[in-house]
Formats: structure tokens, sequence, C-alpha cells
């Protein structure tokens, strides 16, 4: 028999006719990718590479059931546009997977300008937005779980195995079930039975649907973490009644803004909701936990321990999708690490391309065949790269499984670049096990290593490449518009200067990614900080979603950030700073840093631009910006090595 590092991760079990063939679900996400309420092969394509990764269910995210609940453009789910559906679910079939579709009502949540008719909800209400809600009748009650029951019926129709009723995330279903949410004062209000009444009243009518052969699926908040919201226990109660109609249930958490899995989260934040669900011994159905799911021993040791029967993962199976079928071959350590940046969830939620920062195939499927096999070149070449950071680490692997002859020279004695600073920063570990994880992949392949090298004209002469991909990142730029910024050191130097990083006390001139980080780190340690920032917000340049994380971590700390400050002069122990009203303040520390950007180091690409056939900027060297533009920039130079 077969030895399965992790048996537990890929035990199969059975639902009604519908087999698992193992513990993991991904999760749905990727919301805007249709046209005309039409899914794009771009779409189709996502859906397929995920199937081929080795999970066991493959999720399409968030489809809205009915005019009135649309927070998204919606999905045009008619007659004439099911052999495109269908095709959606083939393709997930075709790799062994179940085909799942996430089936939603915005509620109050809902955007006008992609409805109709009236926003409904629990409650008569004015959103801050400005648009009203208006308060449902029993009338819309039932139209409503009619919508639900016709798109589960649709979507089997279409060849889809299973339906996940979202019921978390503040849609309209927890909408109902929070006291935070519904002020009904009729049976579909108050106590906790009344407000299940119209959830259940939901779930009953597509069971009665679908009949008792199919498999109903619920995405379910586990808690809103409010003391005046509902709890676990609520949810309990709620599941014990509801697992009459629903066949497995995933469990999430409410106010999932607030409490989304940034990297200043812990790993499996959501599995002590799924633990108290399975101790209760009153909800006999599989559940599967959710949140910050990342290496198959953690999954493996949830399932095992009897906190949750299966996990579904979402960003994990983004940055790989073939994280089930390393961990089921031994192979976890090359599970390229998500780094919880949330990238693609705020590029997605912009309506740009969908990207995320340490995979760059992800979204590009149906341009680069399966996506998962890059291909060999007929014909190798000589590939010379140079700087062995993010972006030129992921040329050089690239350009290497590509089957050409590759030569990194680091100037330097280590690889790592910008992001060796994981290794010191106390909060930033998914970012350490990224810089790690590239570092084995350089060592496990064939690609030679020059480290304390700088590439010479003599040394290219020797070498003759045919191509040369500059990866010499940037530095930073000194804020010499402040009197006496010589005498203040950059904030990265807290990670390397262990004299410097000694202080208890610091000053950070600079309130942007960089500075902020650096300050949350200090303030980890126990340290004293303050970061003075120009502009009116501060990280201005993080995402939105990462965004709301890193206020929420700024808030939980000690550390204070002082916005709208104009920085005028230091003596490296204290900042003389004018405000808003340009009335002046100083604060002291014992250490003052600087974090006010980076500029290109993009002389050595000027030097070299004419040593080789083709020659070719990549990351911080050609645009300064974060470890997405490192890696997909290195990535895509190395794609085209010997395409001409």
């Amino acid at each position: 028999m077969y030895s399965q590092k992790y048996p537990n991760l890929f035990r199969p079990f059975k639902v009604r006719e519908l087999i698992f063939k193992n513990r993991i679900m991904s999760a749905p996400n990727m919301l805007f990718h249709t046209v005309d309420g039409r899914p794009t092969q771009y779409y189709i394509s996502y859906l397929e590479h995920k199937a081929r990764g080795g999970a066991a269910q493959v999720t399409l995210g968030e489809i809205p059931v009915c005019d009135g609940g649309c927070h998204t453009p919606g999905t045009d789910i008619t007659k004439d546009n099911m052999p495109l559906f269908a095709e959606m679910a083939a393709v997930i079939h075709e790799h062994g997977a179940v085909a799942s579709v996430e089936l939603t009502h915005g509620g109050r949540k809902a955007n006008p300008k992609y409805n109709k008719h009236d926003i409904i909800g629990p409650d008569d209400i004015v959103m801050p937005q400005g648009y009203k809600v208006r308060a449902m009748t029993r009338q819309d009650m039932e139209e409503v779980a009619d919508a639900f029951a016709d798109a589960a019926e649709f979507w089997m129709q279409a060849g889809f195995d299973t339906v996940l009723i979202h019921a978390a995330h503040g849609w309209l279903i927890p909408q109902f079930l929070s006291p935070l949410t519904n002020h009904r004062t009729d049976e579909f209000g108050g106590s906790l039975e009344n407000r299940m009444r119209f959830p259940l009243m939901l779930l009953k009518r597509i069971r009665d649907r679908v009949g008792e052969k199919k498999v109903i699926q619920i995405r379910l908040s586990g808690s809103e973490r409010d003391p005046e919201g509902f709890g676990v226990e609520d949810i309990i109660a709620f599941l014990e009644k509801a697992q009459e109609y629903v066949d497995m249930a995933e469990i999430s958490v409410e106010n999932v803004v607030n409490f989304f899995a940034t990297t200043y989260r812990p790993w499996g934040l959501n599995a002590d909701l799924t633990e108290a669900i399975k101790k209760s011994g009153r909800v006999k159905i599989p559940v599967f936990t959710l949140g910050s799911i990342l290496d198959p021993a953690q999954a493996e040791e949830i399932i095992a321990s009897g906190r949750a029967d299966g996990v579904s993962m979402s960003r994990a199976l983004i940055a790989d999708p073939f994280f089930p079928a390393k961990a089921l071959t031994g192979r976890s350590e090359d599970i390229t690490p998500c780094l919880r940046c949330l990238n693609c969830t705020d590029s997605d939620n912009a309506h740009r391309h969908f990207a995320c920062s340490v995979n760059p195939l992800i979204g590009r499927e149906a341009r680069l065949g399966f996506g998962h096999d890059i291909g060999k070149m007929a014909s190798p070449r000589r590939v010379l790269v140079v700087g062995g950071g993010p972006a030129g680490m992921e040329a050089a692997l690239t350009a290497y499984r590509r089957g050409h002859n590759v030569t990194l020279c680091e100037k330097t004695s280590e690889l790592g670049g910008q992001i060796k600073f994981a290794d010191h920063d106390s909060l930033k570990h998914d970012m350490k096990r990224y810089k790690d994880y590239m570092l084995r992949q350089i060592a496990s392949s064939g690609v030679k290593v020059l480290l304390n090298t700088e590439v010479t004209p003599g040394m290219i002469e020797d070498m003759r490449p045919d191509n040369i991909i500059v990866a010499t990142g940037a530095e930073p730029i000194v804020p010499e518009y402040i009197k006496g910024a010589e005498k203040a050191a950059h904030a990265s130097q807290v990670y390397y200067d262990e004299t410097l990083a000694a202080n208890d006390s610091f000053t950070i001139i600079g309130g942007g990614l960089v500075g902020v980080e650096v300050g949350l780190h200090l303030d980890n340690l126990g340290k004293k900080v303050t970061v003075l920032e120009l502009q009116d917000d501060y990280a201005s340049e993080a995402g939105m979603v990462y965004g709301i994380g890193l206020h929420w971590k700024v808030e939980q700390s000690g550390m204070s950030v002082i916005t709208g400050a104009k920085c005028i002069e230091t003596d490296g122990k204290s900042v003389r700073y004018a405000d808003k009203a340009g009335s002046e303040h100083t604060v002291s520390a014992g250490c003052v840093l600087y974090a006010v950007g980076m500029k290109s180091c993009s002389e050595p690409y000027f030097e070299l631009y004419d040593k080789a056939p083709f020659v070719e900027a990549v990351g911080d060297c050609r645009q300064v910006g974060k470890v997405v533009g490192a890696v997909h920039s290195g990535f895509f130079a190395a794609m085209d090595v010997g395409r001409v």
C-alpha cells in the first residue's frame, strides 16, 4: 500500500451519491470574469487549472440568484447560455473533481447599479452609501427562496454536482440570522428561532426542488466575533436544524473585511469555530474550515485532531493550484507559499487582471495552455541573470525550466535581495517561507549561481550570452530635503545592524508600506515607535483589503502614526516637523529612520543593453514596486527567451 504522508487529508469520503477524492476544497473566488453574464474562456481555463491541481472540489465564486440581490454584474443563467456553463462543469469533471457553484443574494449589501428592482433586506434602512433598503415582505421571501431553488436547479441541469449556499460574509442569510442587522418584530425577527425561520425556509425550498439525491452545501459564518452578534452556539443551533436540508457546511467568519486573513492574522484562524461545532455533537454533517490553511501538515493536523472534517482553501490554491498534487506525492517543499498579501483580492475587486504575487501563471491559463507545464524550448539559449533578488531568481528558475543554460550572478554573499529582511522580521513569516522556498528551488535546479560576483565586460565576453536579464533592484532614496538626513538610517537597516536595532525607541520618517511595516516589527519587539507621514493617510499604496488589515494591526499596536507631518530637520535622535496648520513639533527617540521611497538601480541595464542580442530589465530595476512586479516581470522575461 502506498505510504501517504497526510493520510487524513487524502482520505476520500462520500456524501449521498457523490464521491470526494480528498478533504481539500478549492474555495470560491474570482468574481468578475464574465462578459454580458457569460463566462469567458479565461474563467473556464482558470477553473480547469484548479481541478488539475488535485482539489476534490472546485467552486465557482458568488453567483447572484436574482435581481435585487446582485452585488456584482451578475451571471445570465438562461437556457441559451447553459452550454457555456456546462463547459465549466465539464472541465472540472475531466480531472476528477466535484463541480460546485456558490449562490448568493446580497440583501442590503446589493449594489443598486446592478439591480433594476428595490434593494431588500431584513429591515428598512438607508445604507452609508446613501441608497435605501426595503424590509422584505413575506412575498419577497417566497420569491427569493424560489430564486435560490431555480438557480440550484439550473446549475445542476448544467452538470454541476452541488451548490454552495452563501450564508456568510454579511449577505442576505446572515443578515437575517444576526441580531445586529435583523430588528424585525414579526415572526422573522427577535429570537434566534425566529431569525432562523427565513433561512431555513429558503434551504427547504432548494431541497424540495432538487430532490433527495443531490448534495447541497452551505457556507456559513461560525461567529460574528462581536458580543452583540451571533456566536458559534447560535450557529450550532442553526446547523442542527439546517442539516435536514444541507449535506455539508463550510465555516468562515462574519465581518470578513475586518477579519480577513492578512499576514498579520494567525494561520487557521477559524478552526476554533469548526472545533466547537464538531465537539457539540449536535451537527452530524461534514464540517470544513477555511481561513489561512497554508500548509498540508497544518491541514492534516486539523483533520486528524477532529477540529474539522476537511479544509477549504482559496489563496493557497491561487499561489499554487497544484498544492494538493504536490502534497499527495510527498513534495510539500515544492508548494509555492502564499504571502497573504491579498494582491489577488485587491486586483480582482478593482476589476483589474486577477494577479497573484507569487504565481504569474494564474489567470493566464487560457493563453499558456494548462499553465502548469510551461514547456521546453527546442533550441536552448545561454542566459545570464544579473541580480539574485525575487525578480532575478524567478527569471533564472523559469529560464532553466524552459531548458536554457542559466547563470545567475549576485554581487553579495547570498541570494534574496530585499526580501532577505524576512529572516529578521518578527511578523512577516509568510514572506520568509517564500524566500526560503525560492532558495530551495534554486539550489535543486541546474542554475549556475555565482555569489560575490559583479558582472564585468570580460565575463560577458567569455560567456557570450544570448540573453541578459538585468534584475539589479533598487536602493533607498535619502531625503536630502530634510536637514540632517545623513544622520538617520534607512528603515531596513534595523534588520541587519544589531547596534541600531538595540535602541528602545524609534522615529520613522515616512509612513508608506515600508515605514509602517518596519514600525510594526519594532513595536512587536516592544520598542516605542512613532511614524511621521506627510500625506493624510499612511500606507496609501497598500491595496484596499490588505490596507484594512494593516490599519487594524496598527490600531492594535502601540505604535503612533502622525499624518500630515512635514519633516523639517533631524539630528539622528529627534525629528522636527510641521503639522498641517504650520505649527512645529519635535519627536525624540533613540534612533531616527527614514523610508521615503526607493529608486531603481538601472545603471547596470544601460551598461549592458548592447552586450547581448536580447537584454531586458526586470523587477525594481525596471520599475520600483512590490513582489508581484518583480516575480511577474522576471517570469515573462524568461518566457520570452528563445522565442525569436
